[in-house]
């Protein structure tokens, strides 16, 4: 999570740190009869420091003042529920129509409700997020599609700027358990959430790589939205 910061406000904070155990270490012996040597300020810095990055400190901190989710980044661990829509039936639609003399279809141009209705899929998903990491895993718990697992490469987050809502990219590979020869079984996608914190959900775009090479690219909306903390 370190990375939505820039470095000059790590530096300029690390440095008020330091500056503020100097003056405490001026003050205390005119103060109390506790000495705090110069030479242990460094050290001490850093425990402060590691201490506040540590997961159930910061996390307390997070929870304790609800004003640090907007003004650094969202507490976004735990458990979620993945709602995905997947626009392969338009894709089948177009196959369909390729293969017909008499049934035809322009995407472009036709109204949407001759359009096949999007696939629901239904997924969860775990998020772990410190400030050195942020890692995701998504799994199908039903078994019900032909999505077998989804294993996340890489989880970057984007803070709050301007207008736009904080909120998370990733790159993952989809494995699937599929024996189709026409289907990849698998391929790499990407997505795209924005993180709402009046309903605690992001929501975003999905895209992937399947069978890209016959134009046959699936992308949708997808919904995660929170099960657990």
């Amino acid at each position: 999570m370190y990375r939505i910061l820039s470095k000059k406000m790590i530096f300029v904070s690390f440095g008020w740190l330091v500056a503020g155990l100097f003056a405490i270490a001026y003050s205390l012996p005119h103060l109390t009869s506790i000495e705090l040597k110069a030479s242990s300020i460094p050290g001490l810095s850093w425990l402060i420091l590691s201490l506040f990055l540590w997961n159930p400190i910061w996390r307390w901190l997070w929870r304790r003042f609800p004003a640090l989710a907007k003004l650094v980044f969202p507490d976004l661990n735990g458990r979620w529920r993945v709602e995905l829509t997947s626009n392969w039936p338009r894709q089948q639609q177009l196959l369909d129509a390729g293969a017909s003399t008499t049934n035809t279809i322009d995407m472009r141009q036709c109204p949407p409700d001759q359009l096949a209705q999007l696939t629901p899929i239904v997924l969860e998903a775990e998020i772990t997020q410190t400030w050195w990491a942020f890692e995701m895993r998504m799994w199908n718990p039903n078994g019900n599609t032909p999505i077998d697992r989804s294993d996340t490469i890489s989880v970057d987050p984007f803070p709050k700027k301007g207008l736009q809502a904080p909120g998370i990219c990733y790159f993952y590979k989809q494995t699937n358990s599929t024996d189709n020869v026409s289907d990849d079984n698998e391929f790499y996608g990407a997505a795209r959430l924005e993180y709402n914190p009046e309903s605690d959900q992001l929501v975003g775009l999905a895209w992937t790589a399947r069978m890209w090479r016959r134009a046959m690219n699936t992308a949708g909306p997808v919904t995660f939205t929170r099960l657990g903390r």
